[in-house]
């Protein structure tokens, strides 16, 4: 299933971990004095580990921080290949590279109502260049994933979405943490991508998901991922009214590989 290992990250378990862990000590970003009473969950991104790693890390910083373990992981992420239905939920059992097999929560994703697709997954690296970093982090926990992948990144299907999450949360009674995966401007120059990124931002900072979608558009954003952010800006609402936004590090592909023409990376968490 691991598909993009060797291309998006290194291939075998000890060289993957060794580039994680070196990342990890490298101290780019620091992480934030902050003890959240409940996190409903991250915005992470999802490009090659050399690249955004540097911005996925702290996330995973802090739960170690603050021992915040949830059961599953629900990984919300767009659909890049354009395959498989509009919207769709993984159907396998395990999630497996060379780390090894991590559960799906076949539970959890029947709970959903969403439809099952192999192709909508098949070929997609949003959701599997994030797994290592929770096989990495969360190596003494034991934990399930269910990768959602969403073609249709309208409003309307973030709605759908969060509320299948909500009402599988109060059935199953589940610890979950839903991950937003998503790569924010792409192949601009670093002033501009920061200028459009933040017209995004402003949307999340508000908490009102209907207006990031349409500043996305509207503005013409690059940012690949803004479904899974209203998604989970969504669910975030249904449990806490006022839950806050808080950025973890921000930065781009060009402090990796000079370019003027650069991908941008944040991470955020959502929390009460």
């Amino acid at each position: 299933m691991a598909v993009m290992e060797g291309r998006f990250y290194p291939s075998g378990k000890r060289k993957i971990f060794d580039q994680i862990r070196a990342i990890d000590r490298s101290g780019r970003y620091p992480v934030p004095e902050i003890i959240p009473g409940q996190i409903f969950g991250a915005v992470l991104p999802h490009a090659g580990h050399v690249y955004s790693g540097y911005q996925t890390a702290p996330f995973f910083q802090l739960l170690k921080k603050t021992d915040y373990y949830p059961e599953t992981f629900v990984i919300v992420h767009p659909n890049h290949s354009g395959q498989g239905l509009p919207l769709a939920v993984s159907d396998a059992d395990f999630w497996s590279n060379s780390i090894g097999a991590v559960p799906m929560d076949r539970e959890f994703a029947n709970l959903l109502k969403l439809p099952f697709s192999v192709q909508a997954h098949a070929r997609e690296h949003s959701a599997e260049v994030i797994i290592p970093f929770l096989q990495y982090y969360l190596a003494d926990h034991a934990f399930s994933i269910l990768p959602v992948c969403m073609m249709d990144q309208s409003y309307e299907s973030a709605v759908r979405i969060a509320g299948g999450i909500h009402k599988a949360v109060k059935h199953t009674g589940r610890k979950i943490m839903v991950i937003a995966s998503c790569d924010f401007s792409h192949f601009l120059t670093p002033e501009e991508g920061q200028s459009l990124d933040q017209l995004v931002l402003d949307k999340i900072f508000g908490r009102n998901p209907e207006e990031v979608e349409r500043v996305v558009i509207k503005n013409r954003v690059s940012v690949c991922g803004y479904g899974p952010i209203m998604t989970l800006m969504v669910y975030a609402a249904m449990q806490h009214p006022d839950y806050k936004v808080r950025i973890l590090a921000r930065g781009h592909s060009g402090e990796v590989s000079p370019s003027t023409e650069v991908v941008d990376y944040i991470s955020m968490i959502i929390y009460q």
